[in-house]
């Protein structure tokens, strides 16, 4: 597994597509810069932000793409070029259609310039210490923004800026072009000068954020914050031509809330969706000056639940750190001062000033520290633990029947975790998302009888469509079907009455159309009301009041007047539901317990699956220490598991329970005929019997494991020392046994913790592989004792199998090429036979395999003129294995040259394969 964080083991094409994205956005700019008249509108400037827009797309896909690679410096880098020249390009592209003023270039461009350079110039130094060259093309993007803020002021500079922004061009060409020609040097000693990567890691490193979308998600928040600072200080004069800034920090800001779900990071999920919605929200009332909106400012009662959600969030933080702590409160009093001052206040500027100096610390410490590795400059630790949060709910009395039962409080909170687990994803719970966004829009919709009532769009549109579709899509991913289902529709509601309602598109006829639509969505909430009863009352509870908003719907699609107060006080009482739930699922899912009740369900369903079930099959989260201890227990006291590996889910047992291990032997239905295998979580554990596997098999293990390679080797007295007793008849055959330690840390550790452990696959025989944590339950019912969860295996393929019986005489066997491809389990075989025999031994093989000049054998000959490839037989095998086991195994083709075989050779070959069934 490669080092996180080490730029040389990320994947080569989004480093070189995101260079290439650097390169062309420079070129362009440099190009843009030499011909600009800065007098007039340019006329390529239409083509030159189209042309900056596609470059940002391009960027942008590198970026997420190493998103997932964990380097948070070189990911930043590409997502903020990427909003920069889509930025830019939005700017320019408006500017040709003459929308944007070219006497307003200062006001728009400022604020970004202005932000970039800090970007860039905090990435080339956290940047230096992974890759130079990495770190010096940031360095000359940062002296590039210099001279382009220097142009704003004094257009001559505008060369230098052109120049500055050549030197990123060449500089970037150099690594794309080296870092391409290095894929095709395959010898370690050949690398271009500044491509190599030198970089070891320290023991005084250490992996500081755990969420690498932090960097982007705080950078990305100054653009906003910066152009109402900067109309404060009077260094610009209009706020309305810097909303491409805004509008792509908002997107930016609700992929790193995504990310951050992605990440198990619910706490900053939560905050950058709600950031996300304020300044798409801001930015709607900005651009309305364009066709002749004067109110800026969200409604009242928006900016009064953004404020009560930043105050949660402010308190919330004291979980997280000091630098949370204090930009959360910054964030809360700068949302106070929008409904009730205009954007010349001095506490609006105060509180944006204030509100973008904590945000250039917290980038510039998270970028250093995430880039060095290690604390360089603080952000404080967290002055209330997970632990004393739950304590102090707990005295709150915020669990009903803390001071009486605790076996209850004990149950529900494990329901509520297996509840989590039995819909885990890649993702954690967005519950808390949906509930926000509802409470939002509700809120927003809920002062209608004032102001321009098309400024509610946003505030409907982009918190209770788009966000809460995000919400339910998340939801869906993680198997929780009324959650998702119940999100999605009510997404679908506020976009249909978001968009139609508040446009003014309907009256008279067209109401009718649209009514037919709201009584639709009344009689689907119907049901989901029906199924909330199994739920929780939470979710009864907003089901029931989200019924009235759809029956207010209806009525007004009608044209039937209804009292103001009706309204106002459905959207509030709905509001209110909503910021509870949100409330105390994003506190439960923080603290990993129920801290704050949601409520039982009123109907609890049979055979021990309702809700709140607390016994049966336990769910553990892989993703937790916790949750490997709680299966490891399980397997220590005899019980048997499902368990995640590097490839297939798989049946397991501790080898020191022999009652156990037949008992996992005769779980799967129809397959007493199939021998488990033998899994390990290091070659040390055989080393007392080292000497029975003889020193070229020890080393071939040594050099294969771990890894997806199960090696099948002769059963022997090591055997015995695994304390299987009476059940070691269910392992292997009588003369081989298949055994492998496999490439997935869970397992791994879990073995680390139990012991050796038999095991068969998850699945009946003649069933599909189980890929799935919830398709083991689904397959093997309430046969198995737990399952560590880890959402959908990482391949679909099973693992290769190789025989090793015969491997002293020289002799390797396939009965399964899975995941590893056969040659590259020849290549650490030859290789491992040089060091034993020298260089001038080759690898004899079995099943009809040919050998080539170079070693490697992949059962084909190249076609030729003189040459034709038979299929001269076909070997199935019978012996069970770790994955889907050794049975259903594709079969064995071997091909031979027809002129080189006689009729002889021919039937020794197809004898070769058809002796695999009685080998094993």
């Amino acid at each position: 597994m490669g080092r996180t964080g080490d730029i040389s083991t990320l994947p080569v094409g989004p480093r070189v597509q995101g260079m290439t994205g650097v390169v062309l956005g420079s070129l362009v700019l440099a190009a843009h810069n030499f011909s600009l008249d800065l007098t007039v509108a340019a006329p390529n400037s239409l083509v030159t932000g189209t042309v900056l827009v596609i470059i940002g797309i391009l960027q942008f896909a590198a970026g997420v793409r190493l998103l997932s690679g964990r380097c948070p410096t070189l990911a930043t880098l590409y997502l903020s070029l990427s909003v920069l020249w889509g930025s830019l390009g939005a700017g320019k592209i408006l500017e040709g259609l003459d929308i944007f003023s070219p006497d307003a270039r200062k006001d728009a461009l400022l604020p970004g310039y202005a932000v970039f350079l800090f970007i860039t110039l905090s990435l080339a130094i956290a940047g230096v210490k992974q890759h130079t060259l990495i770190g010096l093309v940031s360095f000359l993007l940062s002296f590039s923004m210099t001279m382009e803020i220097v142009a704003l002021f004094y257009p001559a500079a505008r060369w230098g800026a052109a120049c500055y922004q050549a030197l990123p061009v060449l500089l970037g060409l150099y690594y794309v072009i080296g870092l391409s020609v290095s894929q095709y040097i395959k010898t370690g000693d050949v690398s271009l000068p500044g491509l190599s990567e030198g970089h070891m890691k320290n023991e005084d490193e250490e992996q500081i954020i755990e969420n690498g979308a932090l960097v982007f998600g705080y950078a990305m928040n100054m653009l906003p914050i910066c152009v109402l600072a900067l109309f404060f200080t009077g260094a610009i004069y209009d706020v309305h031509h810097a909303t491409p800034w805004m509008v792509l920090s908002g997107l930016a800001q609700l992929l790193v809330s995504i990310v951050s779900f992605s990440r198990d990071d619910m706490f900053h999920g939560a905050v950058f969706s709600v950031s996300a919605t304020l300044w798409l929200g801001l930015t709607y009332g900005f651009i309305s000056k364009f066709w002749g909106k004067t109110e800026l400012a969200p409604p009242v009662l928006a900016s009064s639940v953004f404020v009560l959600i930043f105050v949660i969030f402010f308190l919330l933080s004291f979980t997280q750190n000091i630098a949370d702590v204090i930009y959360n409160l910054c964030f809360a009093l700068f949302v106070l001062s929008l409904p009730t001052t205009g954007l010349n206040s001095t506490y609006l500027g105060v509180a944006s000033i204030l509100l973008l100096t904590i945000s250039l610390y917290y980038t510039f410490a998270l970028s250093l520290n995430s880039g060095f590795k290690r604390t360089l400059i603080p952000v404080g630790r967290g002055p209330l633990p997970e632990d004393s949060l739950r304590e102090l709910f707990s005295r709150c009395r915020c669990l009903p029947g803390y001071h009486g039962d605790q076996s209850a409080i004990s149950g529900r909170a494990q329901a509520s975790s297996t509840d989590d687990i039995l819909g885990y994803s890649k993702y954690a719970s967005a519950d808390s998302l949906g509930y926000l966004s509802n409470a939002v829009t509700a809120l927003a919709v809920a002062l209608l009888s004032t102001g321009d009532k098309s400024l509610v769009l946003p505030w409907v549109i982009v918190p209770g469509g788009v966000i809460q579709f995000v919400a339910g899509s998340i939801s869906f991913s993680r198997g929780k079907t009324f959650e998702s289902t119940a999100f999605m529709v009510y997404s679908m509601m506020w976009l249909l009455w978001g968009s139609v309602r508040y446009s003014g598109v309907y009256r008279g006829s067209e109401g009718l159309g649209v009514g037919a639509g709201a009584a639709s969505f009344l009689l689907f909430n119907l049901f989901v009301i029906f199924l909330s009863v199994v739920i929780n009352k939470a979710w009864l509870v907003l089901s029931v009041v989200f019924e009235v908003v759809c029956v207010q719907f209806l009525l007004d699609a009608l044209g039937v007047q209804t009292s103001p107060y009706f309204e106002l006080v459905v959207m509030c009482v709905f509001g209110v539901v909503c910021v509870y739930c949100f409330c105390a699922h994003l506190l439960n899912g923080m603290c990993g317990e129920e801290v704050m009740s949601l409520g039982t369900p009123l109907l609890t369903l049979g055979m021990g699956r309702g809700r709140d079930a607390g016994q049966g099959c336990v769910m553990a989260d892989a993703r937790k220490a916790n949750g490997v201890k709680q299966i490891a227990d399980l397997l220590k006291d005899g019980g048997i598991c499902g368990m995640p590996t590097d490839t297939v889910y798989v049946l397991v047992a501790a080898c020191n329970h022999p009652a156990a291990v037949e008992r996992a032997y005769r779980t799967k239905k129809q397959a007493e005929e199939r021998p488990m295998s033998i899994w390990i979580s290091q070659l040390s554990q055989l080393e007392p019997a080292r000497e029975e596997f003889g020193p070229l098999l020890w080393d071939f293990m040594k050099e294969a494991w771990p890894s997806s390679i199960s090696l099948v080797i002769k059963r022997g007295p090591w055997l015995d020392r695994f304390g299987l007793g009476g059940s070691a008849r269910y392992i292997g055959t009588p003369e081989s046994i298949a055994i492998r330690i496999p490439d997935c840390t869970v397992a791994t550790h879990l073995i680390d913790l139990v012991g050796p452990i038999a095991v068969t696959s998850a699945n009946p025989s003649g069933e599909a592989d189980t890929t799935h944590h919830s398709q083991v339950t689904a397959k093997l019912g309430e046969n198995v004792d737990g399952v560590l969860c880890d959402g959908p295996s990482p391949e679909n393929i099973a693992s290769t199998v190789v025989n090793c019986t015969k491997i002293d005489e020289g002799d390797l066997g396939f009965f399964r090429v899975g995941i590893v491809p056969k040659s590259r389990v020849l290549d650490i075989f030859d290789s491992v036979r040089r060091r034993h025999h020298g260089n001038g031994m080759r690898t004899s093989l079995q099943n009809g395999d040919v050998q080539r000049q170079n070693g490697v054998a992949n059962g084909t000959l190249p076609h030729t003129s003189t040459t034709a490839d038979v299929t001269l037989g076909i070997a199935n095998t019978a012996f069970a294995g770790d994955d889907n086991q050794y049975t259903d195994l594709p079969p064995e083709v071997a091909v031979v040259p027809v002129e080189d075989q006689t009729a002889g050779s021919r039937a020794s070959s197809i004898a070769n394969l058809l002796s695999v069934d009685t080998k094993l």
